[in-house]
C-alpha cells in the first residue's frame, strides 16, 4: 500500500533551512534557538558564506516566547552551548551582546543511525525548509521537532510512515513518551493506513503538518489505496524512478496488498504507460482514479486538525458546539466572541484553557483582534451590571421629584442611566440626589415599594 502526495506549490514567503542531521543529534530547544538565530541573521548580515548575527540571551528568550527569568536564560545558554559543541554554531561568550557564527553544513552528506527495529537504520540527509509564518506556532513542548520532522518526511509521490520508535529517536525520549507527544499535539495530522488482517495489527501511520491541511483535497486524490490488481501495484512499486520523489526508502512501502483494508479505497483504471528519462516505465494511473466522493470527503473532513480539535474540545466542554466556536478558541486567524472568551475563563478543561491562553497572549492576534474583543467584553460586563442593577428594582416604584413640585414615575433603565453617567448619587439606594446643576430641574429620585 502507499499514499501519494501531490503538494501545492508553496507560496513565495520567507523560510529558514535546518540540516536534517539535526534530527539525530539535537534537542528540541536547540533546534528552536538555531531557528531564531537564523531568523535574526536574515535581517542581519546576509553573507551566505559567513553567516553571523548579533544577539543576547534575553533577546532569544523573548523571541522564543519563554517567561523571563534565570530558568529561561539557562535553557537558552544550554541550547547555545549544545549547538556549539555539535558544530552548528560558534561564539566566544554569551555575556551581554555577542556575535554568533552560523556554520556552513554539507546538505549532500548522509547520516545513518543504526537501530534495532529497522535493519537498514534511519537515514538523515539534506535539509528542511520551515516557513516564517509557522515558527511562532511551534514554540511549546516538542511541537517544533514534531512539525519539522513531519515536514522533512513528507514526500512528493509517496508516504513515509513513521513508527513510534522513530518518533522516540528524533524526540530523544522513550516510545511511550513519543506516543503521548505525537497524540497530544495539534501541529501534525495523523494519516491512518488501516488494519493489516495478516498481522492483525494496524499499519504504521504517516503524518502531515497542520498547515498542509489546506492542501488536503489535492493530496486526497492520491490516497492510500488498494489496487484492483496486485500485479499492477507490484509492477509499479518495483519499477519506481528514484528521481520522482525525495528521500524515498524502499522498505517503507509495503508491496503486500491482499486482504489489506486501507482507510480509502480508490478504484483504479489502468492507463497507458509513460516513459521516464531513464526509459523505465511508470503507470500514471492515479489521474484516472474513480473515488466515491461523498465517502471520501467525509474521511478527509475527519482527518483535519480543525475537526480533531473541535471534537476534543466538544468532549471536554459541551458549550463548544460548533467547529467555528472551536476555531474562536484556538485559531490565530479568527476573532473571538465573548461567549468563547467566557468558556476559556470558566472551563474545567485544561486543554481549552491552554489553547485559549496561547491565542490571547499572541501579539499578532492581539494587534489584529484584541481591541475588538476588549470592547465586546466591556459591553458585556456593562450589560451584566445593568441587568443586576435594574433587577433590584423589579418590585419598586421609582419616582422623580422636580423643583417646581411636579413628579414622574420612571423606569429602572432610566435610573441606571442616571447612575451610570454619574448624574445622581445615593447613600442608601432608595433616595438619589443630583449634584448642583447636573440636572437643574430635578430635586431628587425616590424608590418606594409597589402596593
Amino acid at each position: 500500500m502507499k499514499v501519494i502526495y501531490d503538494m501545492k506549490n508553496k507560496t513565495n514567503e520567507n523560510f529558514v533551512q535546518i540540516p536534517n542531521k539535526m534530527f539525530m543529534d539535537t534537542k528540541n530547544d536547540e533546534k528552536l534557538v538555531y531557528v531564531k538565530l537564523l531568523q535574526s541573521q536574515m535581517i542581519g548580515y546576509l553573507d551566505k558564506d559567513n553567516r553571523t548575527t548579533m544577539t543576547t540571551v534575553s533577546l532569544l528568550v523573548s523571541l522564543l516566547g519563554w517567561s523571563k527569568g534565570q530558568y529561561s536564560n539557562k535553557k537558552v545558554a544550554t541550547a547555545l552551548n549544545g549547538l556549539k559543541e555539535k558544530g552548528y554554531i560558534n561564539f566566544e561568550s554569551t555575556q551581554d551582546v555577542f556575535t554568533v557564527q552560523i556554520n556552513k553544513w554539507n546538505d549532500k552528506e548522509e547520516h545513518i543511525v543504526p537501530v534495532d527495529w529497522k535493519q537498514s537504520g534511519v537515514k538523515f540527509s539534506g535539509f528542511t525548509q520551515i516557513k516564517y509564518s509557522v515558527i511562532d506556532n511551534l514554540l511549546e513542548g516538542k511541537d517544533f521537532t514534531l512539525y519539522s520532522y513531519a515536514e522533512y518526511r513528507t514526500m512528493k509521490t509517496h508516504q513515509y510512515r513513521i513508527c513510534y520508535e522513530e518518533w522516540a529517536l528524533v524526540l530523544g525520549m522513550t516510545k511511550d513518551g513519543a506516543f503521548k507527544n505525537v497524540n497530544n499535539t495539534e501541529v501534525i495530522v495523523k494519516v491512518s493506513n488501516g488494519f493489516d488482517s495478516d498481522t492483525k495489527r494496524r499499519e504504521t501511520n504517516s503524518y502531515l503538518t497542520f498547515d498542509s491541511v489546506e492542501d488536503v483535497k489535492e493530496v486526497s486524490l492520491k490516497p492510500t489505496y488498494k489496487a484492483q490488481s496486485s500485479k499492477l501495484v507490484v509492477k509499479e512499486e518495483t519499477e519506481l524512478v528514484e528521481d520522482d520523489f525525495d528521500n524515498f526508502e524502499e522498505e517503507e512501502i509495503s508491496l503486500k496488498v491482499e486482504d489489506k483494508k486501507p482507510i480509502i479505497e480508490a478504484h483504479i483504471k489502468p492507463s497507458k504507460p509513460t516513459k521516464q528519462k531513464d526509459n523505465k516505465v511508470v503507470d500514471i494511473h492515479t489521474k484516472q482514479a474513480k473515488i466515491d466522493s461523498k465517502d471520501f470527503l467525509n474521511q478527509i473532513r475527519g482527518n483535519t486538525v480543525e475537526e480533531n480539535t473541535f471534537k476534543k474540545m466538544q468532549r471536554e466542554d459541551k458549550r463548544v458546539t460548533t467547529l467555528s466556536e472551536s476555531k474562536e478558541i484556538q485559531d490565530f486567524d479568527v476573532p473571538m466572541s465573548v461567549s468563547m472568551f467566557k468558556v476559556i475563563n470558566t472551563t474545567d478543561s485544561d486543554y481549552i484553557r491552554k489553547c485559549g491562553a496561547k491565542k490571547l497572549k499572541s501579539e499578532k492576534w492581539k494587534k489584529k483582534f484584541g481591541a475588538e474583543l476588549n470592547e465586546a467584553v466591556r459591553k458585556d460586563n456593562e450589560l451584566v451590571y445593568k441587568t443586576k442593577f435594574t433587577s433590584k428594582y423589579l418590585y419598586n416604584t421609582i419616582t422623580e421629584f422636580y423643583k417646581d413640585g411636579g413628579e414622574c414615575v420612571i423606569s429602572s433603565d432610566k435610573l441606571y442611566d442616571y447612575v451610570h453617567n454619574r448624574m445622581v448619587y445615593s447613600d442608601d439606594e432608595y433616595t438619589y440626589f443630583t449634584p448642583t446643576n447636573m440636572v437643574p430641574h430635578l430635586k431628587c429620585i425616590k424608590v418606594t415599594e409597589k402596593y
